[in-house]
């Protein structure tokens, strides 16, 4: 394992450039944090294709290796130093896994969060590209989507809203372009075209 004074040293700079290096950094910064955690468990990846969370962990029930996943958008977005705090997030989860099998943002997680000045939730680092909202006028149920999942190309298959149970219509926010069916799914992503 690289000390902090050899990864400024090998990579001429004080953050990683690139996924391996945030792996390398990550590796290496988890070290510092104050968890009775057994580090040699710890797989870490790079995710490329993850829009919203900053990171995860993956945990196989039985098996001893976790899996910690970083999202290297988001870590362009925040920048190393504001990254770390996403590390020691997923820390936590590492920490209450081992110590108790399971792992939530319940109490003893906020608590350790708040010890170790980590977020409970991580800020999207990426807009939404995608907003459901219910169409009974009486219900203000709203959410975002970042992917053309079934609940947003299949409004009316078996989803409803979740507040009322009522059908809810799907916008495309940066054209304002709104359908309630998949086939006007399909009308309005031909004609977002490359807007898409």
């Amino acid at each position: 394992m690289l000390q902090k004074s050899q990864l400024i040293d090998s990579y001429g700079a004080s953050s990683p450039k690139t996924p391996v290096q945030l792996i390398e950094y990550a590796a290496h910064y988890s070290t510092t944090i104050n968890l009775p955690i057994d580090f040699s468990s710890i797989n870490w990846t790079i995710s490329t294709r993850a829009t919203k969370r900053a990171a995860c962990c993956k945990f196989t029930s039985g098996k001893p290796i976790i899996t910690i996943s970083l999202t290297w958008a988001a870590f362009n977005k925040y920048g190393w130093e504001k990254f770390q705090s996403v590390i020691r997030h997923e820390l936590i989860h590492v920490w209450e896994y081992q110590s108790f099998g399971v792992t939530s943002h319940g109490p003893r997680f906020k608590n350790k969060a708040i010890e170790l000045d980590a977020p409970i939730h991580c800020e999207e680092f990426s807009p939404a590209r995608f907003n459901l909202k219910c169409k009974n006028l009486d219900c203000y149920w709203n959410a975002t989507r970042h992917r053309a999942s079934k609940t947003v190309t299949h409004p009316l298959k078996n989803y409803r809203c979740h507040a009322c149970g009522s059908p809810y219509e799907v916008e495309h926010i940066s054209t304002s372009i709104v359908w309630e069916t998949h086939s006007e799914y399909l009308k309005s992503r031909e004609l977002i075209g490359s807007n898409w």
